[in-house]
């Protein structure tokens, strides 16, 4: 339980450093510029990639929450995405890898009480990984082109 508080608070103090710091905003304006009339089609497949990668350097969800909300909703915000969308594509990275991860007590809690090793289950899992990611990455994006944004 203390590990998951030190990581909250960690992600907390990131948080106030860049904001106390103007680092949050320089960030938000120059991926914006960059991201500049990108479409839905490309934006949202990339964010939930990029929740996927971040899943799996902080497990936990709302540590990972506290660091990236503070960029990517504003982000999307200005780029004329829904910020609903960009909620969605942070549940749907984080709640996919951790089906997955090692990280994970509950998995590793039920592997071992089902007597299976992870390999098996990365083995079998891992088709599965695919599936719902590309499921998730197609309805993340028809979401991100129908559901309008504010900007």
């Amino acid at each position: 339980m203390m590990s998951v508080v030190l990581i909250i608070a960690l992600a907390r103090s990131i948080t106030v450093l860049m904001g106390e710091t103007g680092l949050d905003m320089w960030i938000l304006n120059n991926a914006a510029n960059a991201l500049n009339g990108l479409s839905a089609i490309i934006f949202a497949p990339l964010s939930f990639l990029l929740y996927i990668v971040l899943s799996f350097l902080i497990p936990s969800s709302s540590g990972m929450a506290t660091v990236s909300m503070p960029i990517m909703g504003p982000l999307a915000n200005s780029l004329g995405f829904s910020t609903d969308v960009m909620i969605m594509i942070f549940s749907a990275g984080n709640g996919l890898v951790n089906l997955f991860t090692p990280t994970s007590g509950a998995i590793m809690g039920g592997l071992a009480l089902a007597k299976i090793e992870y390999s098996t289950w990365l083995k079998f899992g891992g088709k599965l990984f695919i599936i719902l990611g590309v499921v998730c990455a197609v309805i993340l994006t028809v979401a991100m082109m129908v559901i309008p944004g504010s900007a």
